[in-house]
């Protein structure tokens, strides 16, 4: 059984598209990114899309299929890897850290506009400690950016319950194996 793979993930922001692409071309290469806003008869900003990249900076534009469906009050995370990479054999061209990390926001926050890595778990136990920052890189957020993105993310994948954790109290718990339902 491969042991549990904790990842830190510093987001900043938040940036408008033309923003986040000039940040991510000079200082990504492999990120993440986050979406939130408002799509077409939405009453309320939202999480919308999770996305990871290589060269990040090439998937921030208005030709993303999924980017382009937000069109008010859009705004972007970026998301760099604070941990190192697991070690052992890659089995993949994306790093481990990143698939990961897109796979349980996709998957545990139900992101509408994410349709892959929403419906299987992931193959290991997984924990996701969400940190923000703003743009200067270094002056961290007293509040996260939206109510709904919690600090943590722990998918044990033993038997136990998976849990969406909002530091200050707020814990939403999966009891398994409820969780293992699309």
């Amino acid at each position: 059984m491969p042991k549990h793979l904790m990842i830190a993930v510093d987001w900043f922001g938040p940036y408008d598209l033309d923003s986040a692409w000039e940040a991510a071309k000079s200082d990504y290469g492999h990120a993440l990114y986050m979406c939130l806003g408002r799509r077409p008869y939405q009453r309320s900003t939202t999480l919308q899309y999770v996305g990871i990249g290589n060269n990040v900076h090439t998937r921030l534009n208005e030709d993303h299929h999924k980017l382009r469906k937000v069109t008010r009050e859009r705004e972007i995370w970026l998301g760099d890897i604070a941990t190192a990479e697991p070690s052992g054999k890659k089995l993949k061209v994306t790093r481990a850290t990143l698939d990961y990390a897109e796979w349980l926001h996709a998957r545990f926050l139900q992101l509408p506009l994410n349709e892959k890595k929403t419906k299987t778990l992931p193959s290991r136990s997984v924990t996701v400690l969400n940190r923000w920052f703003k743009t200067d890189y270094e002056t961290l957020r007293r509040n996260r950016p939206h109510p709904d993105w919690p600090d943590l993310i722990d998918y044990p994948n033993y038997e136990l319950p998976a849990r969406l954790v909002w530091f200050g109290g707020k814990q939403k718990y999966f009891i398994a194996p409820s969780y293992a339902k699309p």
